[in-house]
């Protein structure tokens, strides 16, 4: 059996917005409260790692840019314009202006499903052809809200975003394990090769 499902512009399902925009450059403070998610922080299909971002004393406006459980944070500048879904709630945390900060306000989407769609090879393309810069690509908030989402049923959406999640942490320890083992192959490459045996 075929089925149709919806389509409707990202604009219509979720509100959308710059991330923090720091005036020149990033005032790190190593005791500072709210931490600062950056591009280079963030690897598609992996995890925010809210440990490894900077951190900065807080500042004026920070508490309305502040991050939450289930917003989407998309990095708009750059060749990197991938989606990643908040699903733990960071103490304080913000976005940079690198970022648009995506808010499903419609009960019709479920933003982790909202993200790995933006993350597709379709959406991908879409988000090419739409993106404006020469030199640096960026991806304006008014031509993201016309991204095309398809909308299936919201337990249709659930599943896949719960295969999304468990085939990220399959990836994250198949990594692991390939890691461990090329560290026990170099030492035993170092204990081999210098002629000496234990």
């Amino acid at each position: 059996m075929t089925y149709t499902y919806g389509i409707q512009k990202l604009g219509d399902l979720a509100d959308i917005r710059s991330g923090y925009l720091f005036k020149g450059a990033l005032p790190e403070d190593a005791s500072g409260d709210v931490s600062v998610v950056q591009v280079k922080d963030l690897k598609a299909g992996q995890p925010i790692g809210w440990e490894n971002c900077a951190r900065v004393a807080e500042g004026r406006l920070m508490n309305e840019a502040r991050l939450r459980r289930g917003l989407v944070i998309f990095s708009a500048k750059g060749s990197r314009n991938f989606a990643w879904h908040i699903d733990d709630q960071p103490d304080f945390a913000i976005a940079n202006s690198l970022f648009h900060v995506i808010d499903a306000r419609s009960p019709e989407i479920d933003p982790a499903f909202l993200a790995w769609q933006i993350n597709q090879p379709k959406a991908q393309g879409w988000i090419d052809n739409a993106s404006a810069g020469v030199t640096v690509r960026n991806v304006k908030i008014s031509a993201l809200r016309d991204l095309p989402v398809v909308v299936p049923p919201i337990e249709i959406q659930l599943k896949i975003a719960s295969y999304e999640s468990a085939a990220a942490a399959e990836r994250r320890a198949l990594k692991a394990l390939i890691q461990n083992r090329e560290r026990e192959m170099r030492g035993i490459a170092a204990t081999i090769l210098s002629g000496k045996t234990t």
